[in-house]
């Protein structure tokens, strides 16, 4: 049964070249526990760390035995808020930790228990907690990494300009040293036409606050010191494509270093993290390129 367009235009799965949609779906969870227990197994790591109050909200740290003022990348899953887990946070492990590189998994709660709201609060709570933590340990670099509604997550932390100045005053924004957006979401009006909405419940107030596409910028002070990657893949949902280079642009208007990345190769809004496996992957060199000064 064929889907309506806007149906369509917002499953990335339909449009991966590699393996029919429910196929690109089985792999990628596959993969994802199999990359999560050969890293637990492997990785010195310290697991399921309380950041609220609820069974979601919670970070997991790999590359724990690495020195405590060891760069730190800290990764958002994606799932359309409604889906998946901090286990999917696996790609990035083997080989940033082999590169002296500590990785953060953050867990967040899913929609319909919780409103996008909630879940916008939680990972600013959660970075809260990440940054406070690392500053005393000495660490001076942080990249904040988000996949699909991961990448939707990570981007409203430039939005918040009261959180900002909040985390600058107590120390914790000038660690941050850039957001690595990938195969990200950030126009989520139309998905009220869409099912996902059924579990999402977008109402307009969360449109209004948090389609980061349409958020009027003008008034934002310039962000210094920071610099955002926006990465698509070409066989990613055209829409995804589009909306990742607008926003980039967008983005651009206030953040003084901006980087728009479209990867060729057939690359789908799976294997763009998938491939974070490999040493010799564009994203992964940018990663440690940026982290190891």
């Amino acid at each position: 049964m064929s889907l309506p367009e806007n149906e369509l235009n917002y499953t990335p799965s339909r449009w991966s070249k590699r393996y029919p949609h429910e196929e690109v779906l089985r792999q990628f969870g596959t993969l994802a526990m199999n990359v999560i227990k050969n890293a637990r197994s492997t990785t010195k790591c310290l697991l399921d760390i309380p950041y609220g109050s609820t069974e979601r909200a919670k970070y997991d740290i790999y590359g724990s035995d690495l020195p405590n003022d060891a760069p730190v990348f800290i990764f958002i899953h994606g799932g359309y808020w409604q889906e998946l887990n901090k286990d999917f946070g696996g790609f990035p492990v083997p080989v940033l930790v082999a590169n002296k590189i500590k990785v953060i998994a953050v867990g967040y709660d899913l929609c319909p228990q919780v409103k996008l709201r909630d879940i916008v609060n939680q990972i600013k709570l959660a970075i809260e907690k990440i940054l406070s933590s690392v500053l005393d340990s000495g660490c001076r670099c942080v990249w904040i990494a988000g996949h699909s509604a991961g990448a939707h997550l990570a981007a409203t932390l430039l939005h918040d300009t009261k959180w900002i100045e909040r985390a600058t005053e107590r120390g914790y924004f000038q660690l941050i040293k850039g957001l690595l957006l990938l195969g990200g979401i950030y126009n989520i009006k139309p998905l009220i036409d869409t099912s996902f909405n059924e579990a999402l419940k977008l109402t307009e107030d969360d449109i209004k606050e948090f389609n980061l596409t349409t958020l009027n910028t003008k008034e934002y002070k310039a962000i210094h010191n920071l610099k955002v990657i926006a990465i698509v893949g070409e066989c990613d949902s055209p829409i995804f494509v589009n909306e990742t280079r607008e926003y980039a642009r967008k983005v651009m208007s206030f953040v003084d270093n901006v980087e728009y990345i479209l990867l060729r190769d057939n690359i789908d809004h799976f294997d763009i993290v998938e491939n974070l496996l490999n040493t010799e992957y564009i994203v992964t060199r940018l990663i440690i390129e940026h982290m190891i000064v």
